[in-house]
């Protein structure tokens, strides 16, 4: 009887007395529900067949198991409990009980009505919980090898994929049975590792599977028993596109879906590989082109599988999980557990395949190139361009993890096996695809790796010793050398990280650890380049070569000094409309003072020139810009006091703000820029007069202020999150997926000199042509140019730049590191008015770190007035002060090699400090 009959059963009653006795009613409700309790026991589970109520206690579970029909999918599902079947009725007593109105209050009535509610209540718990622990009847394979060695088949809830595989793939009754009965030359697993934070993602990225076919024809189309001759040929011109679908006559793949950890701890990851499993059962998509599917676990416990980057120079187990997941793959599908394998390729979530065919391609690049210990891709991406000459050869030349693995190679096997050895001590915070490159590298040329220095202590803060390998990598390189152990395949590209767009991408199939973004789009959007200047003709190099360049720009706005003629044929210079606009304020307010017509604006100076490629990113869909920052902190920024002070400045606008935007990088929104700085004027002042205000008295003691003196990029971005329009812009962290600078330095040199003070210029032109300036290879922005450099330059045609060659660890830098200097001349000299940049271009070159070079770039010292006038005073007579300034600025401009005459101790650091104090 249901919960309506029950509300029915007392509308009745009042209407047919309406004096009736609530106590009455009470207690014969109360009756009902407790007759209720003692029979429902005796309705089925939902998923038994009809027992009758009263022989269904004696039936045991045989009795149960017969009377099931075995045909019917919920025939598996097993009766954890009869409390199961009781909560529903009690409910429905329970809601029967609380509609029944009573009008007289009673005590005994009330504690009986209590007592019943907790018994609802307690049943209804144990309801719920035999809800969730519905077990079901799995088919017999899983407890066979090799389904039983993985938890996943005895864990997952989803009877309709275990009885799918095991229809389709145990017993082989559907269309691939061809596939796994056919002698194939070799069988290659794709391993598909994944851990509990990406587990939820993971089906997922298969979706690109169904969107590129990963080969010509489904597997189950191949005509296997006809041979067909493929052509074999494995010169550098290959044609990958003329790969046959016959390559699947010679090879076939099977699917591992890798867990890092045990599928019976994560019902998340059973249930993210239930999905790929039922996807792979059904007709047709991707599965058509691979044999079977297979879950699998790396065991890993949890504590254990880590994956820390941050604490990569702390924690010596900070990669574990990473390490022991590709030790444990290697030796699952070396054991021959789950088939007979020749190797396999360990393909991440993040390695997308970009083409059709994708398979045909790696299986056909396996056959050309056999025999190998290890197929891959070193990085292909530019981001390390920069610090290029500073990564030990074992990093640039290591094959990146998500390659093929020969399981049967023995340097390889040696290698894996010292990965195991290695795991308690201070080389497994090495990546393992890292940590094999250094071994090889160690061995060929005998160079041991350096490791941090805090992963070198132990509990007690001792040095730890580690063994001497160097003999025994020598022997094993020594040995397998000359097969050329480890190849590098063009059809995987290794990005690690980097962002891209579609300009980027080049012969491979399959790309990974990009970020790949929509290029500018010149119906959607029209940008301004502002340029600073301070000269007469400065400027006319950028504008002259801007119709050379690869640019976005559709107006060109050239900021002058009040007492500079604008050029009159700047129509001649470039097809960009392009108009000058004097200054009414200072030129550190550049950015605020430009009177833009477009929706967006970017900033430059006429010391650089526009990149041949200037590859503005948005993201796809929402066209949101894509803007590069550097963390701040202590490594990347605060031991700079430029990008300490911006930082500084910044938080104004928005305390905790810790993201750090170069001036040149951001694309600036011009209605959003206008509100900035209305805000920033009102708080520092029209020309930012009072932007120390009440921190020079107090820095006096520090010495002077190293800072902006306007707005900047930094502050812009600050204001942006405080307004919550941050959401304008995809901000991404430049020491992970690096940038590409929009613009070129090509005055280095003449920057140096124009903000010179007179006799530090005096000095240096006497020295000019005694000293090797700093070089930059990305300065050169052809092939012939690259190569003909002088400088050993290597091109890159992907990216149509030009990066500094690798270096033995340890050498010499071909660019000598030098201090930068201010963003604005302080001194003009005619001769350094050239049209055309140095011979050798240069830019802002890097000192140790690398990402010094950008925060030096733009330091402005607020005190320049007061230092140049305390020099007037002193005159330029030869003495101490003049000359310690000299050798102080030979120091910085790496002129430290030149000696003046004099009786002066010029290496006296301090000295120059206090006179320049002093001064």
């Amino acid at each position: 009887m249901g919960s309506d009959d029950f509300s029915g059963y007392g509308q009745q009653d009042e209407q047919e007395d309406g004096n009736y006795s609530a106590y009455s009613t009470s207690v014969n409700n109360m009756n009902n529900v407790l007759n209720n309790m003692r029979t429902t026991s005796a309705s089925s589970h939902r998923y038994a067949p009809a027992v009758s109520t009263a022989n269904y206690d004696d039936a045991d579970d045989d009795d149960v198991d017969n009377a099931r029909n075995d045909t019917n999918m919920d025939s598996y599902l097993l009766d954890d409990g009869e409390e199961e079947n009781d909560s529903p009725n009690l409910l429905e007593a329970a809601t029967t009980l609380l509609m029944t109105p009573l009008r007289r209050a009673d005590l005994k009535v009330l504690g009986q009505i209590s007592l019943v509610l907790m018994a609802i209540a307690v049943c209804y718990f144990v309801y719920q919980q035999a809800s969730t622990n519905v077990d079901i009847r799995r088919p017999d394979f899983v407890n066979h090898h090799p389904y039983v060695s993985s938890s996943y088949y005895a864990s997952t809830q989803s009877l309709k994929t275990l009885l799918d595989t095991e229809r389709l793939q145990v017993k082989r009754l559907g269309g691939k049975a061809a596939l796994n009965d056919h002698k194939f030359n070799a069988r290659v697993a794709v391993v598909r590792p994944f851990c509990e934070f990406d587990a939820e993602a993971l089906p997922s990225t298969f979706a690109v599977w169904n969107q590129l076919p990963p080969c010509r024809a489904s597997a189950t189309d191949l005509d296997l028993d006809t041979y067909v001759e493929r052509n074999r040929t494995i010169d550098g011109d290959r044609y990958f596109d003329s790969v046959g679908t016959e390559i699947m006559q010679d090879m076939v793949a099977d699917v591992f879906l890798f867990y890092s950890q045990t599928f019976s701890e994560n019902e998340v990851a059973i249930k993210a590989v239930d999905t790929i499993i039922d996807q792979f059962n059904e007709p047709g998509g991707w599965s058509q082109c691979f044999a079977n599917i297979y879950a699998i676990e790396a065991n890993i416990p949890q504590e254990l599988d880590l994956y820390i980057p941050s604490a990569q120079e702390e924690l010596y187990n900070w990669v574990n999980g990473p390490n022991r997941q590709f030790e444990a793959a290697f030796r699952i599908i070396q054991s021959g557990e789950w088939g007979d394998y020749d190797g396999f390729y360990l393909m991440e979530g993040d390695s997308i395949p970009i083409k059709n065919n994708w398979l045909d391609v790696v299986l056909s690049e396996i056959e050309s190139n056999r025999p190998f210990a290890i197929l891959g891709a070193k990085y292909n991406g530019d981001k390390w361009d920069n610090f290029y000459e500073q990564i030990p050869l074992s990093l640039i030349h290591h094959i990146n993890g998500n390659a093929i693995y020969n399981t049967s190679h023995p340097l390889l096997e040696r290698l894996v096996g010292q990965l195991e050895v290695e795991a308690p001590c201070p080389y497994n915070s090495i990546p393992y695809d890292y940590r094999m490159s250094q071994m090889v590298v160690e061995g060929a040329m005998g160079i041991v790796p350096e490791l941090a220095p805090k992963i070198m202590l132990n509990e007690e803060g001792e040095n730890i010793t580690l063994s001497n390998n160097t003999e025994m990598f020598t022997k094993w390189w020594d040995m397998h050398s000359a097969d050329t152990p480890f190849k590098e395949t063009p059809v995987i590209h290794n990005y690690a990280a980097t962002n891209l767009i579609p300009r980027h991408l080049g012969p491979e199939y399959i790309i990974h650890g990009a970020k790949l973004y929509a290029p500018w789009n010149p119906t959607k959007t029209s940008i301004t380049l502002v340029i600073a200047e301070w000269f007469h003709d400065r400027s006319t190099y950028l504008l002259s070569h801007l119709d050379e360049k690869d640019h976005p720009f559709s107006e060109v706005v050239v900021m002058l000094p009040p007492n500079i003629e604008a050029h009159e044929d700047y129509d001649n210079m470039t097809v960009v409309p392009t108009r000058s606009q004097h200054r009414s304020a200072p030129d550190y307010m550049d950015i605020c003072e430009a009177e833009i017509n477009t929706e967006w604006f970017m900033l430059t100076n006429s010391y650089h020139k526009v990149a041949s490629h200037v590859d503005l990113m948005f993201v796809p869909g929402t066209f949101k810009p894509v803007v590069p920052f550097t963390p701040a902190t202590y490594a990347f920024c605060f031991k700079f006091p430029y990008c300490k002070e911006s930082v500084n400045l910044a938080q104004r606008f928005s305390p905790g703000h810790e993201k750090v935007v170069l001036d040149f990088d951001i694309l600036y929104h011009t209605k959003t820029r206008n509100e900035f700085c209305k805000e920033w004027k009102e708080r520092f002042g029209p020309e930012g007069e009072n932007l120390y205000k009440g921190r020079r008295k107090k820095k006096a003691l520090e010495g002077k202020i190293i800072g902006p003196s306007g707005p900047t990029g930094t502050s812009y971005a600050a204001y942006l999150a405080r307004e919550g329009k941050d959401a304008l812009y995809k901000f991404t962290d430049r020491s992970l997926y690096g940038a590409r600078d929009p613009f070129v330095k090509v005055f280095a040199r003449e920057e140096r000199l124009d903000g010179m003070s007179e006799e530090l210029y005096a000095m240096r032109d006497l020295q000019r042509n005694l000293t090797a300036s700093d070089c930059n290879c990305k300065a050169f922005e052809t092939e012939g140019d690259c190569d003909n450099s002088g400088l050993g330059c290597i091109w890159r045609p992907l990216f149509d730049s030009c990066r500094p060659p690798e270096l033995i660890d340890g050498g010499t830098p071909i660019c000598a590191a030098s201090m930068v200097p201010t963003i604005a001349p302080t001194v003009h000299d005619a001769l350094d008015d050239t049209p055309a940049p140095t011979e050798t271009p240069t830019e802002a070159p890097f000192t140790d770190p690398w990402y010094a070079s950008l925060f030096k770039t733009s330091e402005r010292e607020r005190d320049l007035n007061k230092k140049t006038q305390a020099k007037e005073t002193d005159g330029f007579s030869g003495g101490q002060s003049n000359e310690e300034d000299i050798e102080a600025y030979m120091r910085d401009d790496n002129l430290g090699d030149l000696t003046l005459e004099g009786e002066n101790d010029l290496t006296d650091v301090g000295g120059f400090e206090s006179a320049s104090a002093g001064g």
